[in-house]
């Protein structure tokens, strides 16, 4: 990670710590920290940082809008893991949430944070974007979204085509790399630049998916730091409809479309290119 967003990251870490603090004592905090403070690559609220500092607003505006992002991030994962859905053991290096707490508090887990996600965003202190920011939260989480992209998943099997398969990662993943860069847009201003950051965040969130198949054939769940269910889910994957070498190339090429989209937005974006690069050459 670029070293001027660790400083934002330790922050960051702080103002997530603080709103479970805050909560009652219950079961569903304490599970709700185990998979909320329990690390984390943290790659979506450092592309919301990352972007606001290339429209020049400081960082710590997006606090709020970051630990929102997180939390629903994290919802999704807990929710994911389960038997009724993709039925992992391991995430973030640790057992799944629904093995450490059971499925019923885990489930609750999962709503609790992405009420308080919108809570979060809420707070913002700009109260118009702050609306404008729960309303994108809402469509990129919800049944146009993300919702949307792990019905398809769960609909696929062995069988599915390369064009299904595109639209499941464009909607599960890449609705919530779209909505940091969405976000920052939003925070700063400049919410005539959507569809840009919206073409970034698909393409990151197809390449990421792609990276993840490569990195499956040639790392363990260990190193991973998460179930590798695909191939035991019986899921076809870009790598078993593409293999190997084409799953690089289009890794490579929508890298290089993201770079041609950050040319045309012309902003000051050295650290969040920083941040994309080191995307490149992840091993988990």
């Amino acid at each position: 990670m670029p070293e001027a967003l660790l400083a934002i990251k330790e922050q960051f870490e702080s103002e997530l710590a603080s709103r479970i603090a805050a909560l009652p004592d219950s079961r569903i905090k304490e599970a709700m920290g185990y998979s909320l403070l329990g690390g984390g690559k943290r790659i979506r609220p450092m592309l919301l940082f990352a972007a606001l500092d290339a429209y020049g607003v400081d960082m710590q505006f997006g606090l709020s809008m970051a630990c929102a992002i997180e939390m629903m991030h994290t919802y999704s994962l807990i929710h994911d893991d389960m038997p009724e859905m993709d039925n992992d053991e391991l995430r973030r290096g640790k057992p799944c949430n629904h093995i450490v707490f059971g499925s019923d508090i885990a489930l609750l887990a999962g709503d609790a944070l992405q009420t308080l996600a919108f809570e979060s965003a809420a707070s913002t202190s700009d109260a118009i974007k702050a609306g404008k920011l729960c309303l994108l939260l809402a469509k990129k989480a919800g049944a146009a979204g993300m919702a949307y992209g792990q019905d398809l998943d769960l609909a696929g099997g062995a069988d599915t085509s390369l064009d299904q398969l595109e639209a499941i990662e464009m909607y599960k993943t890449g609705c919530l790399f779209e909505l940091p860069l969405c976000a920052a847009a939003i925070l700063a201003g400049h919410d005539d630049d959507m569809d840009e950051w919206n073409a970034i965040g698909k393409a990151i969130g197809i390449l990421f998916q792609i990276q993840d198949d490569l990195l499956e054939m040639t790392v363990s769940e260990e190193q991973m730091g998460k179930s590798l269910s695909d191939s035991k889910n019986e899921k076809a994957t870009a790598i078993s409809l593409l293999g190997y070498e084409e799953g690089a190339r289009r890794v490579e090429a929508y890298f290089d479309e993201i770079e041609a989209i950050l040319d045309r937005l012309s902003l000051d974006d050295k650290l969040l290119r920083s941040l994309i690069d080191s995307m490149k050459n992840r091993h988990n």
